[in-house]
């Protein structure tokens, strides 16, 4: 009785073991189409605006690895991290899954993305790694990090010249504004001028001024003189001479008044 007892423990331990032994060494498992779907919810959370929907895609305890930043951890900061992005201007996410391998209840996806801007205007792209984690029956971020494909944005060195144009704009016409530089402007410096883009700003004051105007400073850092930052002609590259007009009616309408500045880089 007690070799019967044993044999029953050796075979039992031994089929245990195997079990072990099969798990550990089974082959990944193709999980794309289920990381995709889980995905489709972020970009929905995230193109709605809505930062608290989308810090709810992540683990309790996930981390966000963002480039020039430290580790984001935890559900909370996660939001506030997501909300001063919207805050700054990202308005729509679009996330592509290349691979996406499943490891029993962890998943390792590779993918590509991209941010717009109002008017679908694409303002990054590049590529992503998340480790998902299986919680019940529910796909969740553990891990999330990504870099950009654009190329580092030059600055100026000490005694490089920088150009500071500063506009003071109604408020009634600040819409009109951004409607101008994103969906007209912008992609014409992008299209015929990318290099020059690429080291050009654009910001606005946090409170009006004591008239009342919004305040907006058009900063190209570092400034050559050779470089064309003059509206008309960057136009004048993409659209026809009608539109052109059109365009710098509007923007004669927009802008109250002007300043432009040239400054030097001093040692820091």
């Amino acid at each position: 009785m007690e070799n019967k007892t044993t044999f029953t423990n050796s075979l039992a331990f031994f089929f245990l073991v195997c079990l072990i032994f099969n798990s550990c060494t089974q082959g990944p498992t193709d999980v794309t189409s289920e990381i995709t779907e889980a995905n489709k919810g972020f970009m929905e959370a995230f193109n709605n605006g809505d930062a608290n929907a989308l810090a709810k895609y992540y683990t309790i305890d996930a981390k966000l690895y963002p480039s020039n930043s430290d580790v984001i951890e935890g559900q909370e900061a996660i939001e506030g991290f997501w909300n001063a992005a919207m805050n700054m201007g990202i308005k729509k996410a679009h996330l592509e899954t290349v691979t996406a391998e499943g490891y029993g209840d962890f998943a390792i996806e590779e993918g590509r993305y991209k941010l717009y801007a109002p008017g679908d205007i694409m303002i990054d792209h590049g590529k992503y790694f998340v480790t998902w984690k299986k919680q019940g029956n529910e796909w969740k971020l553990a891990k999330d990090m990504w870099n950009t494909n654009n190329p580092a944005i030059p600055r100026a060195m000490e005694n490089d010249t920088i150009l500071i144009a500063t506009s003071k704009i109604k408020p009634e016409n600040f819409d009109r504004m951004m409607d101008f530089a994103m969906n007209y402007f912008h992609p014409a410096f992008e299209e015929y001028f990318p290099e020059v883009k690429a080291k050009t700003r654009f910001f606005r004051n946090l409170n009006p001024d004591k008239d009342g105007y919004i305040i907006v400073h058009y900063l190209v850092d570092p400034y050559s003189i050779t470089e064309n930052h003059d509206v008309r002609p960057i136009l004048s590259k993409k659209y026809d001479e009608e539109e052109v007009e059109r365009l710098m009616q509007e923007f004669s309408e927009i802008i109250v008044d002007q300043t432009q500045t040239l400054a030097v880089q001093q040692a820091w």
